[in-house]
């Protein structure tokens, strides 16, 4: 059952970020497992429900849905072997992690994060996102005034991308993103110490689900 994370965990961040190399974390992979890997398996448990009611195709085996500390570094300048994050990612089981429509936690020394959305550009998507607002932008309208007030909206846009008189300007960052993620930060760290971080969270893909289904309505192949 998931308990919160400690002020081990955000200590082991820090720590990590400083001593970034084998042998302090094989030194201290206990601490590790301990502050980091097994609270997160149990908040990825905590929260198979709310991901299977949000969308039942998505991974929600724990450990597949948490994020290992190692980073790939072949094709990286930077070549820190471990990551001072974490994170939970909640998607389709076989398909690009950077491009593939899902739902999120992350966590590190700084606060943590819940959103949803896809970081590198699925051009499907957003074609057909597009599409549907040159037709009816009030509809991804509604949906992003919905949630404005407790998200915010990262995007990478298409700096040559010509964008229709009709759409609102609100919706020009939508339209002319590559890729995009809604995201709600967590910055009150009692609640992340706190077994109540886990309702926080669903309630984070609770109040995203609409959108989410809006959008995956536009993946090649649909729902």
């Amino acid at each position: 059952m998931f308990q919160g994370y400690s002020d081990e965990t955000f200590e082991f961040f820090m720590a990590i970020r400083f001593n970034n190399n084998r042998p302090f974390f094989l030194e201290n992979r206990d601490w590790y497992l301990r502050a980091v890997r097994e609270p997160s398996l149990a908040l990825a448990q905590e929260l198979s429900d709310a991901v299977e009611a949000l969308d039942p195709d998505l991974e929600r085996r724990p450990n597949r849905v948490v994020s290992r500390i190692n980073r790939d570094i072949r094709f990286s300048k930077d070549k820190s072997p471990y990551r001072d994050y974490i994170w939970l990612a909640f998607r389709r089981p076989g398909e690009e992690r950077d491009t593939t429509l899902g739902v999120y936690f992350d966590i590190s020394d700084s606060g943590a994060s819940c959103g949803m959305g896809f970081y590198r550009e699925n051009a499907g998507i957003m074609a057909g996102l597009r599409g549907r607002m040159d037709v009816a932008p009030e509809e991804l309208l509604g949906l992003w005034w919905n949630v404005r007030d407790e998200f915010a909206l990262f995007s990478r846009p298409n700096k040559r991308m010509k964008i229709p008189e009709q759409i609102p300007e609100e919706l020009h960052p939508w339209y002319a993103a590559r890729g995009f993620y809604v995201e709600k930060a967590i910055d009150d760290f009692d609640l992340i110490r706190s077994p109540a971080l886990a309702e926080e969270v669903r309630h984070c893909f609770a109040k995203l689900t609409p959108m989410y289904r809006y959008i995956l309505n536009f993946q090649p192949g649909g729902e």
